[in-house]
C-alpha cells in the first residue's frame, strides 16, 4: 500500500559548523510568525545577530529563535509553486567581524493545519503532549498544502513528499529531513 509521506524540514543542528542566529529583531512579535496568519508584508531588512565564533559555513536554513532561509531556498520554494510563505529580509551581523551579511530571510509560513492523526484538539491544554515526537499526518486534513505548520505544534514546518524531493534534487544544503514518524526530540 503506498502511503503519503510527510517530513519535517529543519536546520541540521547537529552539524558540527551549524550557525544560528541569537535573539529576536526588534519590532518582530515572535508568536506572529509562528501563528500561521498573514503578516503585513514589510521589505524593509530586520536586523539580527549570529552567535559569537559562527564558522563561515552558511547552510539554506539557519536556525535560532526564529528560523532564517536563504535565498536560494526561496527560489526553490517559489519555483516549486510554494505560494503561502511570506518572507522579510535580514541584515545578518556577524559580531567576531562585525560585518553584515545578505541573503537570508526571516520567513513566515501561512497557514495552520491541525493534521495529527490521533492528537486530541478537544483535551484540556495540561492533558496535551508538549511537544510531538513520531507522529503520522493525515493526508485529507493536510490537503495539497506541500509547505505548512502544525496547529498541534507551530514551530514544527512539514512538507510533501513531492517538495521534499524537489528540494533534494535541486541541492538544499544545511538541512535535515526527518520523517515525521521518525522525529524525536534531541
Amino acid at each position: 500500500m503506498d502511503r503519503t509521506m510527510y517530513w519535517i524540514l529543519k536546520e541540521n543542528d547537529a552539524m558540527s559548523d551549524y550557525n544560528y542566529t541569537v535573539g529576536v529583531p526588534d519590532g518582530i512579535d515572535m508568536l506572529e510568525w509562528f501563528s500561521g496568519k498573514s503578516i503585513p508584508s514589510l521589505r524593509v531588512p530586520v536586523n539580527m545577530t549570529l552567535k559569537a565564533g559562527a564558522s563561515d559555513y552558511r547552510g539554506d536554513i539557519m536556525g535560532g529563535m526564529m528560523t532564517l532561509y536563504s535565498k536560494e531556498l526561496l527560489i526553490m520554494l517559489q519555483e516549486f509553486g510554494v505560494d503561502n510563505v511570506q518572507y522579510r529580509p535580514v541584515d545578518l551581523l556577524d559580531p567576531d567581524t562585525n560585518e553584515t551579511e545578505y541573503g537570508y530571510f526571516l520567513v513566515n509560513i501561512v497557514g495552520l493545519i491541525e493534521c495529527v492523526k490521533g492528537y486530541d484538539h478537544n483535551a484540556k491544554p495540561l492533558d496535551r503532549p508538549t511537544s510531538l515526537e513520531k507522529f503520522t499526518i493525515d493526508p485529507e486534513k493536510a490537503g495539497d498544502a506541500a509547505i505548512f505548520r502544525l496547529a498541534e505544534s507551530p514551530r514544527l514546518v512539514i512538507i510533501n513528499d513531492e517538495l521534499k524531493n524537489y528540494l533534494v534534487d535541486n541541492g538544499l544544503s544545511g538541512a535535515i529531513l526527518c520523517e515525521t514518524d521518525e522525529y524525536t526530540i534531541s
